[in-house]
């Protein structure tokens, strides 16, 4: 079977058992999470998850550069390599759950009081999330890297059941901390389904130590990914804090309500890059190109998302008067379609830094640091006031960067052909 061919059959394997379990995420998100848990503490819920994503952040990048390198070991069927990599891994991230329990402490007391939250229990539990949502990374790279689909997509299965189970019993006598032991269940699972998977590697013979070889490589390839993951974590960070902290309840409320809709963009955007992300590495392996792959995937990611934000437009202000829970956020209900596309220009730009990324092409930096920060900056000056504000502020920073995108592809096509 051809690159191509493996590429979207594994993209159609993936997307159809992660949509399944999507819809059991949509009903948890927009349904039961809403209805159990109070106007005030809803809008905590997103700078919560971003403050565990921020203890995540360390053993993320290190998922990047053992994902492709184990791509890069599994292409050219160097086993014991791939083998001692994934073991030694392992073993580093317990340091890194240690030093992240180290961070939580410290910073937990002030993260409280910053989004008005009362119950440190809640704080507490979404440390631990955060803590085994660092862990995650590790085993579903390895997935991702072996091309081990089949397990990823059963993992979204379970896991997604599994999630909605525990809030249900959980969010109605315990709010906060409920919602945060649903997403532990969720990760839990994950783990264990990789495990499974990998048992082979983890648990077989035959791993040496001769990966360490590659790592002066591996460590300047690290040095790369951190610097641009720290850039692009830090204004969906800063975002989601000023938010809660500078805007009314409601506002951050139903924040965190029209998220839960444009979070279905994600769902396809996601998808794509976890499989495009193994392809373009073991090609560059190879020495071949991997630009089709690219462009057909932000191409459906566009349309994707287009497509849905205008169904939205025309089907939420009616859904939001039929939900329980719903009544005061029908005035936002459009913004989520507004949202919906911002998220989508994200996505499209984002696809192609992770195919730079795996074929550790980081040019595309030259511009991605000078908007990120500049994003950050307008952020700090000019959140205030309202919701709409501040969306139609992250939409043009959403387009820009896919304007400097198109004008990088454009000019990459252009230089190829001169050579």
């Amino acid at each position: 079977m051809s690159q191509a061919k493996q590429f979207w059959f594994s993209l159609l394997l993936v997307f159809g058992a992660q949509r399944l379990a999507d819809l059991l995420n949509a009903y948890t998100g927009l349904w039961v999470i809403p209805s159990k848990l109070p106007q005030e503490t809803l809008g905590a819920v997103m700078p919560l998850m971003s403050f565990g994503a921020f203890l995540a952040l360390p053993v993320t990048i290190f998922a990047t550069v053992f994902t492709r390198q184990l791509c890069t070991y599994a292409t050219l069927g160097d086993g014991p390599k791939a083998r001692g990599l994934l073991c030694d891994a392992f073993s580093a991230t317990v340091l890194t759950f240690l030093a992240a329990l180290l961070i939580a402490t410290v910073c937990l007391p002030w993260v409280c009081d910053a989004l008005r939250i009362e119950a440190r229990l809640a704080g507490y539990c979404a440390v631990v999330c955060g803590l085994l949502a660092a862990i995650t990374p590790i085993f579903t790279a390895a997935l991702q890297a072996l091309r081990r689909f089949k397990a990823i997509a059963l993992s979204g299965l379970l896991a997604a059941p599994t999630r909605l189970l525990v809030m249900l019993i959980a969010l109605p006598t315990l709010g906060l901390v409920g919602y945060f032991l649903g997403q532990m269940a969720l990760l839990a699972v994950t783990i264990a389904v990789a495990c499974l998977a990998l048992r082979s590697l983890l648990f077989g013979k035959g791993g040496d130590n001769a990966w360490r070889e590659d790592a002066r490589r591996m460590a300047w390839y690290a040095a790369k990914v951190t610097l641009a993951s720290v850039i692009a974590f830090l204004p969906a960070f800063l975002s989601s804090l000023l938010i809660r902290t500078r805007l009314p309840d409601l506002d951050s409320g139903a924040f965190y309500l029209i998220s839960r809709f444009s979070e279905i963009a994600t769902y396809c955007g996601v998808t794509v890059t976890l499989v495009l992300f193994p392809f373009a590495a073991g090609a560059q392996a190879k020495g071949e190109s991997s630009s089709p792959l690219r462009n057909g995937s932000m191409l459906a990611i566009l349309l994707g998302g287009l497509l849905l934000a205008t169904g939205f437009w025309f089907a939420l202000p009616w859904l939001f008067t039929h939900i329980p829970g719903y009544t005061d956020y029908v005035p936002y209900a459009r913004l989520a379609a507004y949202l919906t596309f911002i998220t989508t220009c994200n996505l499209a730009a984002a696809t192609h830094y992770t195919h730079a990324q795996a074929r550790d092409d980081f040019r595309y930096l030259r511009y991605f640091i000078p908007l990120s920060l500049a994003t950050m900056v307008a952020l700090w000056l000019l959140v205030d006031g309202t919701l709409l504000r501040v969306l139609h502020l992250l939409f043009v920073c959403a387009l820009a960067q896919l304007v400097c995108v198109g004008a990088d592809l454009i000019l990459t096509k252009t230089r190829t052909r001169h050579d």
